[in-house]
């Protein structure tokens, strides 16, 4: 931020330092690099430094000038505002998996198929899905694997591991180029979007 600061100052109005991004650990898996490689081409004189994990950066002691952050904004301490809308979760398989164990036609048939989820220290994951009727449903299931990166999931169920429950915008590239499959399509969990939290509205680097 300071680095920004000071380069703005020498350079007039052109974007000019370095800013420092906190993102979770999977972001340029569906934030793609190109966008990021004609960002840096039209302000040749900005420097990214992205710093990827799925735990919450402190904006202020890690000297973070901007996160990227899904879910509802609870960090009122920060300015922030909304930059994607909410998309849902769906769950997803491989070809190879439903060809093997076949496909679940209730969320009663989740229990008795692999699932992969972030892990829980019972072993099992509660996916609240909300179905044709709107209303939200719970189901059990038992994590026959579990990870701590939605990237790390995603991987699994393209492996054929189980059915995992993903983000909409992390799962579509493998949907529409055939790696995963939509189950019970119907049913999904309800997503919050992504936000773009900043420390301060004061002293923001042109950059």
């Amino acid at each position: 931020l300071t680095s920004a600061g000071q380069s703005l100052v020498a350079g007039g109005d052109e974007a000019a330092g370095l800013v420092r991004v906190a993102a979770p650990a999977d972001f340029l898996d569906f934030f793609r690099v190109e966008w990021v490689g004609e960002f840096l081409a039209a302000h040749p004189r900005v420097r990214l430094e992205f710093v990827l994990s799925d735990g919450k950066a402190d904006l202020i002691a890690e000297r973070i000038d901007v996160a990227f952050r899904g879910g509802v904004m609870t960090d009122l301490g920060y300015v922030g505002r909304q930059i994607l809308a909410d998309t849902n979760d769906v769950l997803v398989a491989s070809p190879g998996y439903l060809q093997a164990r076949g496909r679940p036609l209730r969320l009663d048939d989740l229990p008795q198929h692999d699932c992969i989820s972030f892990p829980h220290p019972s072993g099992y994951a509660t996916w609240t899905l909300v179905g044709p009727s709107g209303l939200a449903e719970d189901v059990q299931v038992q994590a026959r694997m579990a990870a701590t990166t939605a990237r790390a999931l995603r991987l699994a169920a393209v492996a054929g591991l189980g059915i995992a429950l993903l983000p909409q915008a992390l799962t579509w590239p493998d949907v529409t180029e055939g790696r995963l499959i939509t189950v019970l399509p119907d049913f999904q969990r309800n997503g919050q979007g992504v936000h773009a939290l900043y420390p301060s509205r004061r002293h923001q680097p042109r950059a």
